[in-house]
């Protein structure tokens, strides 16, 4: 099987858009050297998709191509008045992207990029519970995940079957 990786450089806590604007982790390599200025949110599209299908199985998105993360307010500044950025961990979820529909209308499984444990990784909605977020996404549909703990994903992948009946 073959899974085409889909990643970005940030999210911008303000609005909750992926940001992507560095060719490292904005863009396939080979895209930079061929002179080709898309960013990996072309291979989000329907038309992408397709495209990936051509050569791949399923798509890796990273978490926030599929669930935004938003802080709402956004402060100006931190409280010594040094500007304020934002983390994961003081965002909040946001309506899903059509990502998993879409990539699974083309016939591509969807597994999601990188789960981990700790409470600095996870929005604040999930109040610390990595379990928490990995059932959002099963029950968004994703067909799988990457994740840095093995024992926590199996035991929310088995949660989520037991939810539903398997």
């Amino acid at each position: 099987m073959v899974v085409q990786l889909i990643n970005a450089y940030d999210v911008d806590y303000r609005t909750g858009a992926v940001i992507y604007n560095e060719i490292t982790d904005s863009r396939p390599f080979d895209w930079t050297v061929a002179g080709d200025p898309r960013w990996f949110d072309a291979m989000l599209t329907p038309a992408g998709l397709a495209q990936i299908k051509t050569y791949a199985d399923g798509i890796g998105p990273w978490k926030p191509q599929i669930v935004p993360l938003e802080i709402a307010p956004f402060p100006a500044t931190n409280p010594d008045g040094t500007p304020f950025t934002g983390s994961t961990a003081q965002a909040t979820t946001r309506p899903p992207t059509s990502v998993i529909s879409d990539a699974h209308k083309a016939g591509l499984f969807v597994h999601v990029f990188t789960f981990r444990n700790e409470k600095k990784y996870l929005a604040a909605d999930y109040n610390g519970d990595p379990n928490a977020e990995y059932l959002k996404f099963f029950r968004l549909g994703v067909d799988g995940v990457f994740t840095d703990f093995s024992n926590t994903g199996f035991a929310a992948r088995m949660a989520y079957l037991k939810e539903i009946g398997h």
